[in-house]
């Protein structure tokens, strides 16, 4: 008797656990939602104006720009209804710390200007959108050893831009 209440008490505190897990997954506002049911199917690179000294961040950008809208659930296209062009202001390279007179860390961040011409031919701007976070990277080693991890983390900042222009794409610009 002992033996069948213990395994009808599991029973029954596992299921009031997944109950509880399963509730909580629902109010915390994360949701499943299907490509099918994403606003906007494709979308074309129109152009791409790199403004920085930063040499080939135009063909970077639209290099992860298109990688980041296939992982959305995005395609890029050049037949879509929906164009988008970039204008990138601003790369700005920061020293964070200092050892023996020499930098140690550095941040990147990466500016730009959005532009999202709709099927209606309406166009929604985004001006001066970078990434939510800092991009860093710490090196006291030789030029090579600065410039590979600087190449490196100005792809993950290109990367988190895109990420963030699909994003805002995707939920605040109320495309139908």
């Amino acid at each position: 008797m002992r033996v069948v209440n213990c395994k009808r008490l599991s029973r029954n505190l596992i299921f009031i656990i997944c109950i509880l897990q399963y509730s909580f997954l629902l109010s915390c506002g994360y949701g499943v939602h299907r490509t099918s049911s994403l606003p906007v199917k494709s979308v074309k690179i129109s152009s791409v104006e790199n403004q920085t000294f930063e040499p080939g961040l135009q063909d970077l950008f639209v290099n992860v720009f298109t990688e980041e809208l296939l992982r959305s659930g995005i395609s890029s296209s050049e037949t879509s209804k929906y164009v988008v062009s970039a204008i990138l202001t601003d790369y700005k390279l920061d020293t964070l710390s200092i050892k023996d007179d020499l930098s140690v860390e550095y941040s990147i961040q990466i500016v730009a200007d959005i532009t999202l011409r709709l099927p209606d031919g309406t166009t929604r701007e985004i001006k001066g959108i970078s990434s939510e976070f800092m991009e860093t990277f710490v090196s006291a080693d030789n030029i090579q050893a600065i410039q590979s991890q600087r190449e490196v983390a100005t792809e993950k900042a290109v990367r988190d831009l895109s990420q963030r222009i699909i994003a805002e794409m995707i939920y605040n610009t109320n495309l139908k």
